[in-house]
């Protein structure tokens, strides 16, 4: 009997500290920690020389736990950036207690710095319509509201795999080839010929592998069509002799990513420089952008867009008829999408860029919306 409960004594005292460590520890009865959040980043960048103009003294800083840009959406923000799309970096100055953000200084050894939605002006004027960053770059709880995730929607397709792009690629390239003709459609996306019948590349997949293939090498690598058959489109051939990229490369490449993107939505600078990221045309984590303002890069809406027509349905006509729509030959482009308003660049750049995306996108939405109906 002794032999028996000493035994039973024994199992009891070499259990309870296996207990324990199951429990956390120390077994004091503490709860596991938390699994690591899911971290999407924003753009890595590489700290430039030692060059800052942050005060030595930006106060403690929130000591309170915030979240990290990307985790909140799990997506990408709005954020500001240069005239390239380069991230501008930022800290902030907190109150000595490091309860209350005070105001944001740039600083090149700060953050990527989100940019606050507040239409109802609820921030203080001194955060510069910026939301609130910790000491260690992420957005308190209490501000996340006022970040703007970038919403991607069909762009999302840049963040598959390189393989699935490439098919696309092949598959545009390989129509490219085989047509009679080629030319543009009214949003600027290229047009195949193929006897009496037109069509345009509008696979949004195509249209980004496309897109992909422009802005790194300056031409569609693979055509077997020469510069004559190309007419004016003959700078999209690989010309030789240095570089290839041209202003007329970024334009037609700017048509081609709006013709990767959603129906009714818009092309934001944000999006153009996520989805070169994705690419590959940027690479952050050595601080390489695409160089639109070295190139000089800049967009004028009357020279994409006047004199642009297109076949399409128009009405529906008031009174009382029989035909409430008709079909117009000419529909001007200039007149019914943007209602003859030109634009004109202020400062090249990125921005100017992501503009002549989101004109070619409102104009791939209007002859979408009024195209002449298809009949077998």
């Amino acid at each position: 009997m002794r032999r028996r409960l000493f035994a039973y004594v024994l199992v009891l005292v070499l259990c309870v500290p296996m207990v324990a460590l199951a429990r956390g520890g120390s077994g004091d009865g503490g709860t596991p920690p938390p699994a690591d959040p899911i971290v999407v980043p924003v753009d890595p960048v590489v700290e430039p020389e030692p060059t800052s103009d942050a005060p030595t003294d930006p106060g403690r800083g929130n000591s309170e736990p915030g979240v990290e840009m990307g985790i909140l959406y799990g997506d990408l923000y709005v954020i500001v950036r240069d005239l390239n799309g380069v991230p501008v970096l930022y800290s902030w100055v907190w109150s000595e207690d490091g309860t209350t953000p005070l105001y944001p200084v740039e600083d090149p050894h700060g953050f990527s710095q989100p940019i606050a939605y507040d239409p109802d002006g609820v921030l203080p004027v001194e955060f510069l319509g910026l939301v609130p960053l910790d000491v260690e770059g992420l957005v308190p709880e209490a501000y996340a509201v006022y970040t703007q995730p970038v919403d991607f929607g069909r762009l999302s397709l840049a963040r598959a795999p390189s393989d699935v792009i490439d098919q696309a690629y092949a598959e545009a390239l390989a129509a490219i080839n085989a047509c009679d003709s080629i030319g543009l459609d009214p949003a600027g996306r290229l047009l195949l010929m193929v006897g009496d019948e037109a069509k345009a590349i509008d696979s949004p997949r195509e249209c980004l592998a496309l897109y992909r293939e422009l802005m790194l090498n300056g031409y569609l690598s693979g055509l077997t069509r020469d510069a004559e058959s190309m007419g004016p489109l003959a700078y999209l051939c690989e010309q030789g002799g240095g570089s290839e990229m041209t202003n007329a490369d970024l334009d037609r490449a700017a048509c081609l990513l709006a013709g990767s993107g959603d129906k009714g939505a818009n092309v934001s600078l944000d999006e153009v420089i996520y989805v070169n990221n994705f690419l590959g045309i940027n690479d952050p984590s050595t601080g390489t952008y695409f160089p639109f303002t070295g190139m000089g890069y800049t967009y004028r809406r009357t020279n994409a867009y006047a004199g642009v027509e297109a076949a399409l349905l128009q009405g529906p006509v008031t009174g009382s008829h029989a035909v409430m729509f008709y079909v117009d030959e000419h529909v001007n482009i200039m007149d019914k999408v943007f209602e003859n308003q030109g634009y004109e660049s202020v400062e090249a750049g990125a921005r100017e860029f992501a503009h002549a995306a989101d004109d070619s996108l409102h104009v791939i939405e209007y002859i979408h919306n009024w195209a002449l109906p298809e009949y077998e």
